[in-house]
C-alpha cells in the first residue's frame, strides 16, 4: 500500500540537491508511537542478522530547477512525495500524524499538506514498471584490508539476481516463511533511456539506476517488490516503482 502527499507553500520550496536524508527523517518523524517507531528505527524485520524496513519513498516530484552553484533545488509550484509500505501500520501512523498537523517542515521550508490519498495497486506476474526513485544493487567485499562496494547496473547479470534474492531475504523476514514461488526477473524496458544517478547519503556516495522495467515473476515476490521497494536501500530514498498502465 501507499500514500501520496501534496505539499505547497506559499514561497518556493528550497532543498539541498541531495535530499534523501532529509525525507527520511520528515518520514520517521511522523510515526509518533514510541515502541513502533523504536521498533522501524532500531530493528525492522530481520532474516539471518539483516535488517529491512520495508518501507521507501520516491523522489519529490513537481516543477523545478537547479542551482549547480549553491547545489539546490527549487520546487515553484509544491512537490508529490510517495510513501510506500508492505506495513500498513506504518502508513496508518504517518497518515494520522499528518491529518493532526495538516503542515510541515520541509528542510528551512513550512509547508502546508494540501492532499493525501491512499492507494493500492493489484500486481500482476508480469507488468512494466517505471522508478519514482532509482534502483541500488551492490556487493562488499575486502581488498587491501579494505571494505569495497561495487554498485551493479541493469546491464550486468548479477543486478538481476541479486534483486531477486533480496525479495526473498525480505519475504522470508516479514512473513517468517519462503515465498511459494521465488522466480523474479527484471530487464530494462529501454536500455538507451535508463539514467544513471549519483546520490550522496550523508557522505556516502551511492549508484543507482532509474527508468522503465519490465519485471516477470511471483505474485509474492513482486508484491514485495511493488510496496516495500526494488533492491537495496529503500529506506533512504531507493526503489520505489510505479506500474506503468
Amino acid at each position: 500500500m501507499r500514500i501520496n502527499i501534496l505539499f505547497k507553500s506559499e514561497n518556493p520550496i528550497v532543498l539541498p540537491t541531495q535530499y534523501n536524508h532529509i525525507i527520511q527523517a520528515m518520514i520517521l518523524k511522523w510515526i509518533n508511537e514510541e515502541n513502533y517507531s523504536k521498533f522501524i528505527h532500531d530493528h525492522g524485520y530481520e532474516y539471518n542478522g539483516r535488517k529491512y524496513k520495508m518501507y521507501t519513498f520516491s523522489r519529490l516530484e513537481g516543477r523545478y530547477s537547479i542551482n549547480r552553484i549553491d547545489k539546490t533545488i527549487t520546487y515553484t509550484e509544491g512537490v508529490n512525495l510517495t510513501i510506500s509500505s508492505m506495513d500498513n501500520r506504518f502508513l496508518s501512523y504517518i497518515v494520522d500524524s499528518i491529518l493532526k498537523e495538516g503542515k510541515a517542515e520541509l528542510w528551512k521550508n513550512k509547508v502546508s499538506i494540501e492532499e493525501v490519498k491512499c492507494f493500492d495497486e493489484e500486481v500482476e506476474e508480469k507488468m512494466k514498471v517505471f522508478t519514482k526513485s532509482p534502483i541500488v544493487t551492490y556487493s562488499t567485499f575486502m581488498r587491501d584490508d579494505r571494505k569495497k562496494t561495487y554498485y551493479y547496473n541493469p546491464f550486468e547479470d548479477e543486478f538481476n539476481e541479486l534483486i531477486r534474492l533480496n525479495l526473498i531475504k525480505k519475504y522470508k523476514a516479514i512473513f517468517g516463511k519462503d515465498p511459494l514461488e521465488d522466480t523474479f526477473e527484471i530487464k530494462p524496458a529501454n536500455r538507451e533511456r535508463l539514467k544513471e544517478s549519483i546520490v550522496i547519503y550523508k557522505n556516502t556516495v551511492i549508484k543507482a539506476w532509474g527508468g522503465e522495467f519490465y519485471i516477470k515473476g511471483s505474485k509474492e515476490l513482486n508484491s514485495i517488490a511493488y510496496n516495500s521497494g526494488i533492491g537495496s536501500k529503500n529506506s533512504q530514498g531507493f526503489g520505489c516503482i510505479e506500474i506503468k498502465k
